[in-house]
């Protein structure tokens, strides 16, 4: 007996096909490209975590939701268990915020900005509204209020420090927003460890506010994608109900357990960033042809008097990588640098002078 195979032509939602899937170009001797942090763990605390993940029973799923992490980064923020959400990485924490507290809503976020916000916002079944930032960074506050007034459901995504612009948004104008916003507004403390100024001491004046954090910057472990949610416990406990069960591997468990426990190496690691951070800013402020942008985070926004692919491919060829960013609103012209190693910035900074010296 024969049958007739059906012609199906699947495609996905029409907001999710017009996004861009996220791809870097990866290889180059000097890797300053995706604000990594330039040092990676001690073998012995490597072979620490490799062992206690060689104890766990690899046939069994891990805790449902990380409970013994989950209480360590909740004595780590000195807030209760109740207040903390564990994600695989901070994207799966922006996303499940959106989900719960935004989907058929608006997200609302600045730009330039993160950017997973938008591709997050959309596939989190949001719509969103990108706001302009001033041309110093600093938040249009007017306008982002105005664009609260207009949606009847919304949720605000703030970083701050931000990405790519280095700069921290004053309290006053996130507190503006808070004051008015009718739904969560989420701070993305992604590079707090690198200027310290956390909004957790402000999560009971603001039930509506959610904290986020990473394990992938200063704790140097991008590797392990480890990220947290901090907000009060109805918030936690609405999230909780979207975010995927067993969602942190045993060995992100056991490597975030490990960092945790040894604040001494992460305090030292980020010291050496900052130091490292201003002699770089330094640098460039001092180098003919480039304007360089006070950071509190672990990198540096630079502009060239050359067009920034020009710039991005003389550096390429010179075996260093850093970040093209002049595509996005007000950074024409404009390239990232992650604060790497000494040695990794001294290369930067030959290799910067004389792609500019080509002409």
């Amino acid at each position: 007996m024969s049958s007739l195979r059906r012609q199906v032509e699947v495609r996905p939602r029409p907001e999710i096909e017009s996004l861009s899937a996220y791809r870097l170009r990866r290889e180059a001797a000097v890797k300053l490209n995706q604000n990594e942090s330039p040092q990676d763990w001690p073998p012995n605390l490597k072979a620490e975590v490799l062992a206690r993940v060689a104890e766990r029973a690899w046939n069994r799923y891990p805790s449902v939701d990380s409970e013994e992490l989950r209480r360590a980064l909740a004595r780590y923020c000195d807030v209760d268990a109740s207040m903390v959400a564990v994600t695989n990485g901070s994207n799966e924490a922006i996303l499940g915020l959106v989900e719960t507290y935004a989907g058929g809503g608006v997200v609302v976020f600045p730009n330039p900005g993160y950017s997973m916000a938008r591709p997050l916002a959309i596939v989190g079944g949001a719509s969103v509204e990108a706001v302009l930032l001033r041309p110093d960074f600093a938040l249009d506050v007017a306008a982002i209020l105005r664009a609260i007034e207009r949606v009847e459901r919304s949720l605000i995504f703030l970083a701050s420090p931000n990405n790519p612009t280095g700069n921290r948004f004053p309290r006053s104008d996130i507190e503006a927003i808070l004051e008015v916003a009718k739904g969560v507004v989420i701070v993305d403390e992604a590079y707090v460890s690198f200027a310290p100024g956390s909004w957790v001491s402000e999560l009971s004046r603001y039930p509506h506010l959610a904290i986020l954090r990473t394990a992938s910057k200063a704790f140097a472990l991008a590797g392990a994608r480890v990220g947290w949610i901090v907000a009060n416990a109805p918030i936690i406990a609405g999230v909780r109900k979207a975010l995927p069960p067993y969602n942190l591997n045993v060995f992100a468990q056991e490597a975030a357990l490990a960092a945790l426990a040894r604040p001494e190496l992460v305090s030292e690691r980020i010291q050496g960033i900052v130091r490292e951070r201003t002699r770089l800013g330094n640098a460039l402020a001092a180098m003919g042809g480039v304007t360089s942008y006070p950071s509190e985070t672990n990198f540096i926004l630079f502009r060239t008097e050359l067009t920034a692919p020009v710039v991005f491919e003389r550096l390429l060829a010179r075996g260093v990588l850093v970040r093209d960013v002049s595509t996005t609103p007000l950074l024409e012209r404009c390239l990232r640098v992650t604060v790497g190693t000494p040695d990794e910035n001294t290369q930067f900074l030959d290799a910067l002078r004389a792609s500019l010296g080509e002409g």
